[in-house]
């Protein structure tokens, strides 16, 4: 149990606005979650590793080291605002620490330890303030603006640094394949083509809004429905 509100941070742009006001903040539980957003007042549209997209990145970083200084020894989340969530609860995060965790977070994909950097839980210290420094200065100089190459980077150079671990398949990425696990706690809207990734996002998540709530029949309606699209991003064929 928990005696207070898990801090959450996000930082909003005006592309990615929409995502935030529609999903993400009205499935967010704000009784047990403290709701910290930042706005960041840029042009553009938010695509992958655009000028903005890379400027975006790189103002997230800077706070996420702010973050940690304010809170040491608290356990905080950073998420990006692409997401919705089903009934999460700190509970469901603070699992997965245990006394020498350091660091949390989501799965890329179903079948290796590859980090995807849009949801993650920091148990705030100076080691892990010296971690993201580090992680800035590899996504400003190595990975061109990539904050998530970057931390996998920076965990395989220096695997002992911090000590991490990734959470499980409750934690939902599109990138983990078309079925989601019957008890999902969030959905991360990943797998988007090159351009109009906004429309693309909005479509991927008006397909599983209000998920918690579905029957049997409705997940195995939206299974089906998403394997057409599926094969063709599977074999490189365009959308029709």
């Amino acid at each position: 149990m928990i005696d207070r509100a898990m801090k959450l941070y996000c930082v909003i742009t005006p592309s990615h606005r929409s995502l935030y006001e529609r999903f993400f903040l009205p499935s967010l539980n704000r009784s047990v979650f403290e709701l910290h957003p930042i706005w960041l007042e840029q042009g553009g549209n938010g695509e992958f590793l655009a000028k903005d997209f890379k400027n975006c990145i790189r103002f997230k970083l800077a706070k996420i080291r702010e973050s940690i200084r304010q809170n040491r020894s608290e356990i905080i989340v950073w998420s990006d605002i692409d997401l919705q969530f089903f009934g999460l609860h700190p509970a469901h995060i603070l699992a997965y620490f245990d006394s020498e965790t350091d660091f949390v977070a989501q799965g890329l994909n179903s079948h290796n330890s590859v980090i995807c950097g849009g949801f993650y839980a920091i148990r705030c210290s100076t080691k892990l303030d010296d971690f993201f420094d580090r992680v800035a200065q590899v996504t400003e100089h190595e990975t061109d603006g990539n904050e998530q190459e970057a931390i996998n980077s920076v965990l395989a150079t220096a695997p002992d640094s911090i000590h991490w671990r990734l959470f499980g398949c409750e934690f939902y990425s599109r990138s983990h394949g078309i079925r989601i696990p019957q008890g999902a706690l969030l959905h991360h809207a990943t797998c988007v083509v090159p351009g109009d990734s906004i429309s693309q996002k909005t479509k991927m998540l008006e397909a599983l809004q209000h998920f918690d709530q579905w029957n049997p029949w409705e997940r195995n309606v939206y299974v089906w429905r998403q394997l057409p699209a599926a094969l063709r991003r599977k074999l490189g064929l365009p959308a029709p």
